[in-house]
């Protein structure tokens, strides 16, 4: 009766680390040129200028960390962009 109710009440268990379903809120430089084709360079240079966000993560004292790029800030780059062009 018990193992009946389990199998008919829930769901399949979720694994750790499981996000396929989910969309990325942060990504590395590596991440956004696969999702949206840009260069690497071109991200540093949208960084600088403060067009797209991100941030390092990096232990105080040390020289290297990880760069993180906030997805959504990429997206609306582009997608104001594409807005620009579509006006003129």
């Amino acid at each position: 009766m018990f193992k009946s109710f389990i199998s008919e009440h829930t769901t399949d268990p979720v694994a750790p680390g499981n996000f396929n379903s989910m969309a990325p809120e942060f990504g590395r430089i590596a991440d956004v040129t696969r999702l949206f084709g840009l260069k690497r360079g071109t991200v540093y240079n949208l960084l600088a200028s403060g067009k797209i966000k991100g941030v390092l993560l990096r232990v105080k004292g040390q020289k290297s960390g990880v760069r993180l790029i906030e997805i959504a800030s990429v997206r609306n780059y582009i997608l104001s962009e594409a807005a620009l062009q579509i006006a003129e």
